[in-house]
């Protein structure tokens, strides 16, 4: 019993930290994928006196990826409509050019005021329109939302990781005796610290597969059961095959580091 707590020890925070990770994967998967949908579903009103192509404004501004003319009869029939005048008519015929300009990437609020400046400067620009407290708001918030979840990880790493630590130095404790005798004969320190990797390392697989299986379940399970319809909508954008070896690199990683840093640490002491 004793034996399988010690083990619980390093495995939930290895596991912890390897969340963490895959945490961090699935959120820059999901605020890519989210951005590029905002990114294709906003853009920038111009409004001009004369027609616009998007190698025009591109040369005002490298952000821009395409230029959609919006269609001026149907706008005239929207405006004109139940208007009997014909010189009304013929008036509002006179109206500009309306444009729907697509930005290659979602650009802080900052970049796109630089863009709208850039646009006016563009020839019959009369007007452009950014839309800049709406965009800003949605901005904001995955910003905020990426800062809190960047804390939350690091704490949980700093936490997890002297939790790791000082099973190891239980461990190694517990086989002084066995490292002593090592030492005796010459065995490297290394070599010594080798049962200490060895225990660790089958705890790392241990913890990689739970935590493998736990994203797996939330999936195929959560995800699709999810009042969510971004994620209900796009479930691979969750856990995937290089997500495996990601977590296993990084349990592996942190093993070693956490190896190295007791068996240094150990070596320092000197003997009474």
């Amino acid at each position: 019993m004793k034996s399988i707590k010690e083990h619980l020890m390093f495995i939930l925070p290895l596991m912890a930290m390897l969340v963490g990770v895959e945490f961090i994967l699935i959120f820059n998967r999901v605020t890519s994928s989210y951005e590029e949908k905002l990114k294709n579903d906003y853009a920038i009103l111009v409004v001009s006196k004369g027609k616009l192509t998007t190698p025009m404004l591109r040369s005002y501004s490298d952000k821009v990826d395409s230029v959609e003319a919006m269609d001026r009869d149907n706008i005239v029939k929207e405006v004109t409509s139940g208007i009997q005048d014909a010189g009304m008519v013929a008036f509002l015929k006179g109206l500009p050019y309306f444009y729907r300009v697509h930005l290659t990437e979602y650009v802080s609020l900052d970049k796109l005021k630089e863009i709208k400046n850039s646009i006016k400067k563009a020839n019959g620009v009369l007007n452009v329109e950014i839309f800049g407290e709406s965009y800003h708001s949605k901005h904001t918030m995955f910003r905020l939302v990426k800062t809190i979840l960047n804390i939350f990880i690091v704490m949980l790493f700093i936490v997890s990781i002297f939790l790791v630590i000082k099973q190891m130095e239980v461990w190694q404790l517990a086989h002084k005796s066995r490292m002593k005798i090592m030492e005796i004969f010459g065995a490297p320190m290394m070599l010594r610290s080798g049962i200490l990797f060895k225990i660790a390392f089958i705890d790392a697989i241990i913890a990689t597969i739970l935590n493998i299986i736990i994203f797996l379940y939330f999936k195929s399970s959560w995800a699709h059961k999810s009042d969510i319809d971004f994620i209900r909508n796009n479930q691979d954008l969750l856990i995937n095959v290089s997500d495996y070896f990601i977590m296993f690199f990084t349990a592996i990683v942190i093993v070693l580091i956490s190896v190295f840093f007791v068996a240094f640490k150990s070596s320092e002491v000197p003997e009474g």
